[in-house]
């Protein structure tokens, strides 16, 4: 009785994860929208560098969304460490940090890829409704 409640909850959670992701889905499209609107109204002249920051920001948020889809869609280590290595980038582009805050953003950066290349297995174990699947990450 446990495990099919377990079972069932699992494939409710993952119904409701599936959800999430197609609600991000529609706003990144809605945002993706107004960023080419963005860009054909870009001036330089007129409104200066901060017209260009904006539509960075607004980029760099969709490519987040983007990200954070992936992450919702597939359980892996890696899809997370993406997803937080855009919102460090985001930050470190678009943010107005002091110069140490750029440093320890770089370094933790930095830290992310390291944990990527080296303690990520290359074989990691995947929950799907149907269980624990291992996956290859070299040849998916």
């Amino acid at each position: 009785m446990r495990k099919i409640l377990q079972d069932k909850m699992f494939e409710i959670s993952y119904i409701i994860e599936l959800f999430i992701s197609l609600l991000v889905s529609f706003a990144v499209l809605v945002i993706a929208g107004r960023v080419v609107v963005d860009m054909f109204n870009l001036t330089f002249f007129e409104e200066g560098i901060e017209s260009l920051v904006a539509v960075l920001d607004k980029a760099i948020t969709l490519a987040i969304g983007a990200e954070l889809i992936k992450m919702l869609c597939k359980h892996t280590p890696e899809t997370i460490i993406e997803v937080l290595a855009f919102a460090l980038a985001r930050k470190l582009i678009v943010g107005h940090t002091t110069p140490l805050e750029n440093l320890i953003t770089v370094v933790a950066i930095a830290i992310l890829f390291v944990v990527r290349r080296f303690l990520l297995n290359r074989y990691d174990m995947v929950e799907t409704p149907d269980g624990l699947v291992e996956i290859d990450k070299k040849g998916e």
